[in-house]
């Protein structure tokens, strides 16, 4: 198969679908990864009817070992991948708690979700990003450096994440496999104003006057993935909100 492909891991409706949507624009088929089997179906549907080619494996990054699985059997039914994409940000409704607070048991679901799945993810993907001299994308937050009030339980799986990036970055570089670290300064806005409203990962009565889109980001994946000439960057907001 001669055609390029990017696998995502969290294929969720905001950054996930933009990302998906962009990369096959471009003509990439597109390898998508989701604990949702209905929701990950609907959102292929809406792929393949734009002429992208979709494939699917369903998964729950709370399970390591079946998030590695669902990349290699991507990887096989696509011919190779040439882009990871690791999207998955965690319940961040419930997260936002004092330090003191924060259950065992939530921290320890934060950091299979944010940073065990996630490296699971990239060892499953490097025999064949090894073979298409590829790249890795991890999204994460600016919690991942700055001790914001509440975001102990995000911000601490996020740094650990920034961490291991850094790590993958430098030991990959020498076999030319990239790896990309994009911090998003908050939640990204939705597109689809209706899915906007349905989302559960900003806490009620929470403002944010500034917003980070999401279809902007997926544009700096892409861009960054062209150039690779910076392992870390920054997303700031792009639209104001109210």
């Amino acid at each position: 198969m001669s055609t390029k492909s990017i696998v995502i891991v969290g294929a969720g409706p905001g950054v996930g679908y933009e990302t998906a949507e962009r990369f096959g624009r471009a003509g990439y088929a597109v390898g998508l990864i989701r604990r949702d089997a209905t929701a990950l179906e609907e959102f292929a549907s809406t792929l393949s009817s734009r002429g992208i080619t979709v494939a699917t494996e369903s998964a729950d990054a709370e399970d390591p070992t079946a998030i590695a699985a669902a990349v290699t059997l991507l990887g096989a039914e696509l011919g190779g991948i040439d882009v990871l994409f690791y999207n998955v940000p965690g319940p961040l409704r419930d997260a936002y708690v004092p330090a003191v607070e924060i259950e065992l048991s939530m921290l320890q679901s934060f950091l299979t979700l944010r940073v065990v799945s996630a490296l699971s993810s990239a060892q499953a993907a490097l025999p064949f990003l090894e073979r298409s001299h590829g790249s890795i994308f991890f999204t994460s937050g600016q919690s991942d450096r700055n001790a914001f009030p509440h975001t102990g339980l995000i911000g601490s799986p996020q740094a650990a994440l920034r961490l291991l990036a850094q790590h993958l970055h430098d030991e990959l570089d020498p076999v030319d496999v990239f790896v990309g670290y994009l911090p998003l300064d908050n939640p990204p806005l939705y597109s689809d104003p209706a899915q906007e409203a349905k989302r559960t990962d900003i806490p009620a009565g929470f403002v944010i006057p500034e917003r980070v889109v999401a279809s902007d980001v997926a544009e700096k994946i892409f861009a960054l993935n062209e150039t690779r000439d910076t392992h870390e960057l920054a997303v700031k907001p792009s639209a104001r909100v109210g």
